[in-house]
């Protein structure tokens, strides 16, 4: 028996990144490890830079349950942004508002002869539509958590945090804000799977009409008791600062 840190995720839209080349950015169908994991950080309000603490949150074993799995939708980008010579002209500010940064594109477009570079970075990206997850972390007996490092002296300690988080949550990117409260619990089970049976969410009625608990698709790192499907996903968060990650295992059932 050990104990699970159990959560639900909902929004209007959620994007988990999956391998991207070129300007295509494309969504795994459920949260990647790393976002889970950077959302456990954005709640006790650990910064990318402090590594030592983004080292034990990864120890975590992660487990998910794709309780709707929402409608993919692909939404068209363009950023467009002062060129470095633009810069140039104006050092001397502390800081650059939005404003200052217009003006320097106005500047880039006067600068460029054939104004091929002040044209937009493209980029399409894919987000998921009224998904709704449900998320289990425990400790993993094999890999020992120094909880005195993260500054509290459990897992029950985060329910706290992500009641009153220290900075903002959003579902994969910024522009994927919460829909419900997350509702974090702990319950004490033999394996997820009965953990996620225990878990109740008091905003399960106002989701009836996306949640397929029959076809619910469960992912998790545990090793099953019986033969499972064995994936690789590469989200296991290596060193945040470099932005760097590499494979890990997971089961599907």
């Amino acid at each position: 028996m050990r104990d699970y840190l159990l959560f639900t995720l909902h929004g209007a839209l959620a994007s988990w990144g999956d391998i991207a080349v070129g300007d295509i950015r494309p969504s795994y169908r459920y949260p990647s490890k790393s976002a889970i994991i950077g959302l456990i950080a954005a709640a006790l309000g650990v910064r990318r830079q402090e590594h030592d603490k983004q080292t034990e949150l990864a120890k975590l074993d992660f487990s998910v349950r794709i309780d709707g799995v929402g409608i993919p939708i692909d939404d068209y980008h363009t950023v467009q942004a002062p060129s470095e010579q633009a810069i140039k002209h104006d050092r001397a500010k502390d800081y650059w508002t939005r404003l200052d940064e217009i003006e320097a594109i106005k500047l880039r477009v006067i600068m460029t002869k054939n104004n091929k570079e002040a044209g937009a970075i493209q980029s399409r990206r894919t987000y998921y539509c009224d998904a709704v997850y449900s998320v289990a972390l425990s400790e993993n007996k094999n890999s020992k958590i120094y909880w005195n490092v993260l500054e509290i002296a459990e897992l029950k300690d985060i329910v706290d945090s992500l009641i009153k988080p220290k900075f903002t949550l959003y579902l994969g990117r910024k522009s994927c804000p919460l829909g419900l409260p997350l509702e974090p619990q702990v319950k004490t089970a033999r394996n997820c799977s009965d953990a996620f049976q225990q878990v109740e969410f008091r905003f399960a009625a106002e989701l009836e009409s996306i949640v397929k608990r029959e076809t619910a698709q469960y992912y998790t790192e545990e090793i099953p008791e019986e033969g499972k499907m064995k994936l690789m996903r590469r989200d296991q968060p290596v060193n945040r600062i470099a932005w760097q990650f590499t494979d890990r295992d997971e089961y599907y059932f």
